[in-house]
């Protein structure tokens, strides 16, 4: 009997394992199988989203392909600035990959290549940022300029000058770029009207302004309440009257202070010395020192037209 009731336990536990075991291979088929479902339903749905290319897919796919060769370019402007030319051109070119129109990076690097006295890539890298439809015209035709007066084609610079004074570039800059190329054609009437020009751009409160909030972009970059508001304004048309609300003294203090404006006085006297003009002459040196008492070229200027008041040109007497 003992045999009998201790055979008959272990055969049912037996029976009742295999069954289980039958139930959790079961079990795991069932779940394997909906997780293989589930993922062949993803890839379907991942398949027609592609195929239908929707709006929001589309917008996704732009604004990443924005972004990274954003940052590239970002990153080659940095090199730029340190005068790295061969790693700023890596980086430009990986941005342009990403993003062919890419206008902006095109022009950077543009200028490396010009710095790096590879003038033809230059020229060819502006000719094709023109054709780009985010091309901002003004800023390719000075460029294009800069390098026609470093293959000293000065005629050939003044005509981008005048391109880029069409497309809206900043004025001031463009004026005081034709100054120099007037000057150095010997143009000196041009020349000083293109002075001229420069300076009350400089001087001009609404460029001021606006030179203001360009500076203050970097900033908010991450202001999201007032970044927006900055960059309207920049993108509108500023009236005099429109500044009428603000404080302008902290703007009159920085153009009193401004070494570009103290050069450009500096350039106009140079002119007016050479033209025979010895009281504006002077007058534009002093002005110069006033803004700027480092500027070793107004000083040395004015010492040589004191010391020889009926000279025609001062010691300094070239402009850049």
């Amino acid at each position: 009997m003992f045999s009998l009731f201790s055979t008959i336990p272990v055969e049912h536990s037996q029976k009742q394992f295999k069954g289980q075991r039958r139930g959790i291979s079961s079990r795991r088929r069932t779940v394997l199988t909906w997780c293989l479902l589930v993922i062949w339903l993803i890839l379907i749905s991942f398949a027609a989203v592609s195929t239908l290319n929707p709006e929001w897919l589309q917008e996704l796919s732009r604004l990443g392909i924005e972004a990274e060769s954003r940052d590239y370019k970002n990153f080659g402007d940095d090199l730029l600035s340190q005068g790295n030319y061969r790693l700023a051109l890596a980086q430009y070119q990986r941005a342009i990959e990403i993003k062919p129109d890419y206008a902006d990076a095109m022009v950077n690097m543009a200028i490396a290549y010009g710095r790096a006295g590879d003038e033809a890539r230059a020229i060819h890298l502006l000719e094709r940022a023109l054709h780009s439809e985010d091309s901002d015209d003004g800023v390719v035709y000075y460029t294009l300029a800069e390098i026609s007066e470093k293959q000293n084609k000065i005629d050939e610079a003044i005509r981008y000058c005048q391109k880029a004074l069409d497309s809206g570039a900043e004025e001031h800059m463009i004026y005081r770029k034709l100054g120099t190329l007037y000057f150095t054609a010997k143009e000196y009437e041009k020349a000083r009207e293109a002075f001229k020009n420069s300076l009350a751009g400089q001087t001009d409160l609404c460029f001021s302004y606006k030179r203001m909030l360009n500076a203050s972009l970097s900033d908010y970059k991450d202001d999201s309440t007032h970044l927006p508001i900055i960059e309207d304004e920049l993108a509108g048309d500023i009236d005099p009257a429109d500044l009428a609300a603000y404080d302008l003294e902290i703007i009159r203090r920085v153009q009193q202070s401004d070494p570009e404006i103290a050069k450009t006085h500096n350039h106009l006297g140079v002119i007016y010395a050479i033209q025979g003009d010895i009281t504006q002459a002077t007058e534009h040196f002093q002005k110069s020192l006033e803004i700027w008492p480092g500027n070793t070229d107004a000083l040395k200027n004015l010492k040589i037209l004191r010391r020889r008041p009926g000279s025609d040109s001062p010691a300094s007497g070239s402009v850049q």
